[in-house]
């Protein structure tokens, strides 16, 4: 893994359509366009709405300073065919409870649902935060509501730890009771596809995600 610093690219994994990397300048259209629709928003506790190009320009920074500081829990996704945006991922969410303990967060646009994106950035991020990391449990926490997404972290190897209800305030600013849904994968539990999908970490290629191939390094995409 090329170790990030300031001014470069950062840490980049790649899964089969995937590419998690830092946000550029230039996914501000995206983002702005993405994140400020109430559908994305209304899930996350964090997405502000509306979502106005100032926030984007703040997150977009926040994201660089994070992998030019190395070892970063922040990443845009995009398709690597076109290396646009389409979302974002990161080990930085909320537990749920205000514990420190590393949680998986993660958001698509509209557009992109259905494909089986989050599922394959997700699974990726986890193995990211397992092997590269060394954490030895990730959680996650969702509002029951969200289906698709509970669906999606059971099938990354999560399991249901309990539902509690919690305060949770929502992209309005409101803060409201509602019940969640809090998950935990620990390192070495196996996920639910017995063959995932080879992922580049930074430059390197490899067979099974998190572990060095034979293929030998290639410069990661700009």
């Amino acid at each position: 893994m090329r170790a990030p610093s300031a001014g470069a690219t950062g840490v980049i994994i790649e899964t089969e359509r995937l590419r998690m990397r830092a946000h550029r300048d230039d996914d501000l259209a995206d983002l702005v366009a993405l994140a400020g629709n109430w559908e994305i928003a209304r899930w996350t506790g964090r997405i502000p709405h509306p979502y106005s190009e100032t926030d984007g320009r703040e997150w977009i920074a926040r994201v660089q300073e994070n992998h030019a500081a190395g070892q970063p829990r922040r990443f845009a996704i995009a398709l690597k065919e076109s290396d646009r945006l389409i979302g974002g991922v990161g080990l930085d969410g909320s537990t749920g409870d205000g514990s420190d303990e590393p949680a998986l967060g993660y958001w698509l646009g509209q557009p992109y649902w259905g494909n089986g994106y989050g599922r394959e950035a997700a699974t990726a991020i986890i193995d990211y935060g397992f092997r590269t990391l060394g954490l030895k449990t990730i959680r996650a926490y969702t509002d029951p509501g969200n289906i698709a997404s509970q669906k999606v972290l059971l099938h990354c190897g999560l399991k249901t730890l309990a539902r509690s209800s919690c305060s949770r305030r929502p992209a309005t600013g409101n803060i409201v009771r509602r019940y969640s849904a809090s998950l935990r994968r620990s390192f070495g539990l196996a996920t639910a596809s017995s063959a995932a999908p080879p992922i580049r970490l930074a430059g390197q290629w490899s067979d099974r995600p998190g572990q060095p191939g034979e293929h030998g390094a290639r410069a990661p995409a700009s």
